[in-house]
């Protein structure tokens, strides 16, 4: 269900929620939490939900700040917060978070800090973050000077899922200018952080908000509201031709969900380049417009060939002339097997019965297997009998007796071992196409 968000409003017009908003949220949501940060855009949200609240509604509210430890100030902080929130009758909650190594530290700071939001607010909760036209302005600007396409210029979404439960995140400040915003916070008396690192131009969204978002605004003074309006509507058409892709993807994919290449093999290059957008943008997966020629470049050759493509959250791989997103490939797991007791490894499971002696072991090289018929085949050439892809055959739980190969999972059973059960799911996650 979608939330609604704050109605229209001008800048004369006193800042204030929809009570309908309000009632709607409190209603749906187990907790609602507010993305603290203490500075005037998030003080100015709290203070304006708190000042709206029944008692009850209050009792769902919770404030969640992030330390990230950048700052010498960050401590002093978080106690500000803190006291903030004492003061309005709010729970408190503070996050410390340290930052992995990436190339951006701006991006590092906000992985972590969506990860934290992720961590403590679980599946049913409601997170409103206080971002607004202004920064939604930024945001298209900073994109478009990147390079970035169609779904870059929707700029930031109003709402989205957050996580894979039914958690949400909400910014109901989106179309508020930034002027408003600090015409409540000094009517009302806040007391705000102001962090420093926000007037270092080193970083890209800072050097727009000071030195280039204040010219375009002396010649077009509702620039952040037009921009926030225009990326609104390319997010609503950039929503529909993502169904109308879906569906054609539904045509074109197979029961594993794996893209049949042969469908756009003959289309240009930028087609070609849409579509394979398209089919990780349905998973979730989004990839530099560069990424996506060096898919197309690789996954074009020669259908023999076994190309593979691995990017930060998975890997595209083809079988058949058909392209798969798969997971990460992980260590193959090699162990005993009690009689009755399941092994679960990261893309399967396995159970044996009747036999103390079994074990997993790695692929075994040159191996000959004896056919139910009493004939023998080589390992390599039976895998690809089977066309079993290759991802998977390294991942096959070759089962051993003593020295000898007795089983590969339930594709394989060499004739003196009829006698044992031999159970084997595979993890959906990890396609096994037939």
């Amino acid at each position: 269900m979608k939330y609604s968000t704050l109605k229209p409003m001008t800048f004369s017009s006193p800042l204030r929620f929809s009570p309908e908003w309000v009632d709607d949220l409190f209603m749906q949501a187990k907790t609602v939490w507010v993305g603290f940060s203490g500075g005037v855009d998030s003080h100015v949200m709290l203070h304006l939900l708190v000042n709206q609240l029944t008692s009850e509604q209050k009792q769902k509210l919770v404030a969640i700040h992030i330390h990230h430890g950048l700052s010498t100030n960050a401590d002093n902080w978080l106690k500000q917060c803190e006291a903030i929130c004492n003061d309005l009758g709010v729970s408190f909650v503070a996050e410390h978070v340290q930052l992995k190594a990436q190339a951006s530290l701006e991006e590092a700071a906000r992985n972590a800090r969506y990860h934290a939001f992720q961590k403590n607010i679980g599946n049913q909760g409601v997170i409103l973050l206080a971002h607004h036209a202004g920064d939604q302005a930024e945001t298209v600007l900073f994109r478009l000077l990147r390079g970035t396409g169609g779904k870059g210029l929707a700029g930031i979404p109003e709402e989205r899922s957050l996580g894979e439960g039914g958690a949400k995140l909400i910014r109901p400040l989106l179309y508020v200018s930034k002027a408003e915003i600090e015409s409540y916070a000094q009517q009302q008396q806040l007391d705000w952080i102001q962090d420093e690192s926000n007037s270092d131009e080193r970083f890209t969204r800072n050097f727009l908000r000071q030195r280039v978002v204040p010219i375009l605004k002396e010649r077009f003074p509702k620039m952040e509201q037009n921009i926030a309006s225009s990326a609104q509507r390319i997010a609503t058409d950039y929503s529909m031709l993502a169904q109308f892709a879906s569906q054609q993807l539904d045509v074109w994919c197979n029961e594993f969900g794996g893209l049949k290449l042969s469908f756009i093999a003959d289309k240009v290059r930028d087609e070609r380049l849409f579509w394979l957008r398209q089919f990780l943008q349905r998973k979730d997966k989004s990839l530099t417009h560069s990424q996506l020629e060096s898919i197309d470049d690789m996954f074009a050759s020669g259908e023999d060939k076994q190309p593979e493509f691995v990017f930060s959250t998975g890997r595209l791989m083809r079988h058949q002339n058909v392209i798969y997103l798969l997971p990460l490939d992980q260590v193959v797991v090699l162990a005993p097997l009690a009689s009755g007791e399941i092994l679960k490894r990261p893309f399967d499971e396995i159970r044996v019965r009747g036999s103390n002696n079994c074990v997993l072991k790695a692929r075994p090289e040159g191996a000959t297997l004896i056919m139910s018929n009493g004939k023998t085949r080589k390992l390599k050439k039976w895998l690809n009998d089977q066309q079993v892809p290759n991802w998977w055959r390294e991942h096959l739980p070759y089962l051993y007796e003593n020295d000898t190969l007795i089983a590969i999972g339930d594709l394989w059973r060499h004739p003196d071992h009829s006698h044992l059960d031999i159970e084997w799911r595979i993890n959906l996650i990890l396609p096994l196409p037939k």
